[in-house]
């Protein structure tokens, strides 16, 4: 799945990883570095089994593993209205 910013999300990377704005509520995430390069790499155009596949080899971790947290990830933001699917 690629995401894109919701209109009424702002985003700016920090030196601990990327902050999350949504102007509609006022309530903001921070991400830290490995899921602001995540959120990144999806904005980019990457896909979850893209960015997934590249972390497991990044970090040693089971493929199945890094698409779980991905995927949670992303569902979060999703059901929080700061990105959407694109």
């Amino acid at each position: 799945m690629k995401l894109q910013l919701t209109p009424h999300t702002l985003a700016t990377d920090t030196d601990d990883g990327a902050v999350l704005l949504s102007q509609r509520t006022g309530h903001y995430w921070q991400l830290n570095p490995t899921g602001a390069y995540a959120l990144h790499r999806l904005l980019d155009g990457g896909t979850t089994d893209q960015v997934a596949e590249e972390f497991a080899a990044e970090f040693g971790i089971a493929p199945d593993q890094a698409r779980e947290d991905l995927a949670a990830m992303t569902e979060q933001l999703r059901s929080s209205g700061l990105v959407e699917a694109c």
